[in-house]
């Protein structure tokens, strides 16, 4: 079932990145400002369907990765690390295009550009958000299908397809139609292709399945480290406050509180698909459900940057103004900020809750979670706003403590990896 849903990803993500090139109304322009106010629909629709390019980008390089086990273990290590913390913190990016659309409908060009070059500078945005987002975005792309035939998931003109398509998305991204979707167009072909061959793919039982006991660290890791990256993101909240004026008096801790959050979420995705490998076929569609919910509602955090940049430049009233614009576009609310929010939380509470159907844990393990969330909405950003994150922390240090260990024996029996899927390495 993962195979089939990592095919379907490789195959959307093209086609979805191919439409929103198409759409731009910026396409052969060298026209910084002014672009977004003439065209807002289209750039509605270019900007959510390339977010979500890239967010299905993710599940489907992730899928690619899965059958290796030894040969290509070491680029799939790090093509693995770059779609998940740099793939999904690139697609977070896309949500400024939504943020300058705003600006452009209450503010004149000059007070855009302040704005924009204001949120470019700042540290936190530079170093937490855009070097690893870009870094991650070409090393996933470029990594992964070279990873791939290396361990034999694919063959070796599928992935040269692949590298030729980012090469042409890289080099005429901007340029007029039809020129610009070249990129797009070969590269879905060559992950048709490619998720074709992954759907045949079997690897060797024989060889050591060292990149999936590389994955199953990772994740268990991922289950102490996202509710402690959150709760030091509720900790950070200049003045524990939700008063603006506190954000604008520590603009510093307003970065680094609303990066920790962005990290927390970012962190919980290995997690939540550590779980789901470890559980049946219910756990297993929450769990990438939750993750998609996940690489979603953690691109919000870029609103923190820019509601503070726009409030250092603008001041509060305008952007208020600009805050409200943003959260009247349909598209950005119901594609992106609800299902991101929505599918995160309650995901997150009912994988546990899976994990119990699956004997992985005790039934008290969802009830903690689900206090621990509890606890995070009704306490808010004051003093007693860690509690909930510390007590999720309890929640999913049980769950990291209960997961099976693949390729070790259980109380049930002996280890159960099998030959037709290398995700397949939980003890049943």
């Amino acid at each position: 079932m993962r195979r089939y849903a990592a095919a379907a990803c490789l195959v959307l993500a093209p086609v979805a990145l191919a439409i929103s090139t198409g759409v731009d109304p910026a396409l052969g322009t060298d026209q910084l400002y002014g672009v977004y106010r003439a065209h807002p629909d289209a750039i509605q629709w270019h900007s959510i369907l390339l977010h979500w390019a890239w967010v299905l980008f993710v599940p489907g390089l992730l899928g690619l990765l899965s059958p290796i086990r030894r040969r290509g273990g070491a680029l799939a290590r790090v093509a693995w690390y770059s779609a998940i913390f740099g793939l999904v913190t690139f697609s977070a990016l896309m949500s400024f295009d939504f943020v300058l659309l705003a600006l452009e409908q209450n503010v004149s060009n000059e007070e855009a550009a302040r704005v924009e070059e204001t949120f470019s500078a700042m540290p936190w945005a530079t170093w937490g958000w855009q070097v690893p987002g870009l870094a991650g975005w070409l090393l996933a792309l470029v990594l992964t299908p070279i990873a791939a035939a290396r361990g034999r998931v694919i063959s070796w003109w599928v992935a040269a397809a692949a590298l030729a398509g980012t090469a042409l998305y890289l080099l005429f991204a901007i340029s007029p139609v039809p020129l610009c979707l070249t990129g797009p167009v070969v590269l879905i072909g060559a992950y048709g292709a490619a998720a074709w061959q992954l759907l045949r793919a079997r690897p060797d039982a024989t060889e050591p399945d060292r990149f999936g006991a590389f994955r199953h660290r990772v994740g268990v890791i991922c289950l102490y480290a996202a509710p402690l990256a959150f709760a030091v993101g509720m900790a950070t909240v200049p003045g524990w406050s939700a008063d603006p004026a506190a954000s604008l008096e520590h603009p510093g801790l307003t970065q680094a509180s609303g990066f920790f959050l962005h990290l927390a979420w970012v962190l919980f995705i290995p997690a939540v698909l550590t779980v789901a490998r470890a559980g049946g076929r219910f756990s297993q569609i929450v769990g990438g459900i939750t993750a998609v919910g996940l690489m979603n509602f953690s691109g919000l955090m870029v609103g923190d940057y820019t509601d503070l940049a726009a409030r250092q430049v603008l001041g509060d009233a305008t952007a208020e103004k600009v805050n409200e614009t943003l959260g009247g576009y349909p598209l950005f609310s119901l594609a992106w900020a609800v299902p991101g929010m929505v599918l995160s939380i309650v995901g997150l509470i009912v994988l546990a809750v899976a994990a119990t159907v699956d004997k992985l844990v005790r039934w008290w393990v969802p009830v903690v979670v689900f206090v621990g969330f509890a606890l995070f909405f009704t306490l808010g950003v004051g003093p007693l706003g860690v509690l909930g994150p510390l007590v999720l922390l309890v929640g999913f240090g049980l769950l990291a403590r209960r997961l099976p260990v693949p390729g070790r024996p259980t109380v049930d029996g002996p280890a159960a990896a099998t030959a037709t899927d290398a995700d397949s390495l939980v003890i049943r």
